[in-house]
């Protein structure tokens, strides 16, 4: 004979789902779109306003000048990896290809396909 003693436990555990479900189908009916809203200006004349404003914080220049986190002009810099951090990479690079070369070939677990 078989005595189930939480026989109550599913029962619980429904009625906590139906009163979650019931308790949330109406939050989208509680959302209202008629709240009040002030009103928007129309994009015609928020855009009008945004380039006054733009235009009236920039000084306008004469000649059109390079920004100078630019750097030169293309073809007077000496490449990746000619500086310093480009020859790191490749020396990282080089060593990791070269030890996986090397444990590939050295291998101590050896499978009856490799043979």
């Amino acid at each position: 004979m078989t005595v189930r003693t939480t026989w109550w436990c599913g029962l619980v555990a429904r009625a906590v789902l139906l009163a979650m479900i019931t308790t949330l189908i109406p939050l989208p009916a509680a959302a209202s779109d008629t709240a009040t809203i002030p009103p928007t200006p129309r994009i015609k004349a928020s855009m009008e306003r945004i380039v006054a404003r733009d235009v009236a914080a920039t000084p306008a220049r004469k000649a059109v000048a390079r920004d100078d986190r630019q750097g030169g002009a293309p073809g007077s810099s000496p490449g990746f990896f000619k500086s310093g951090p480009g020859m790191v990479a490749l020396v990282v690079m080089a060593a990791g290809a070269g030890y996986a070369l090397y444990s590939a070939q050295h291998d101590r677990l050896h499978s009856a396909g490799k043979k």
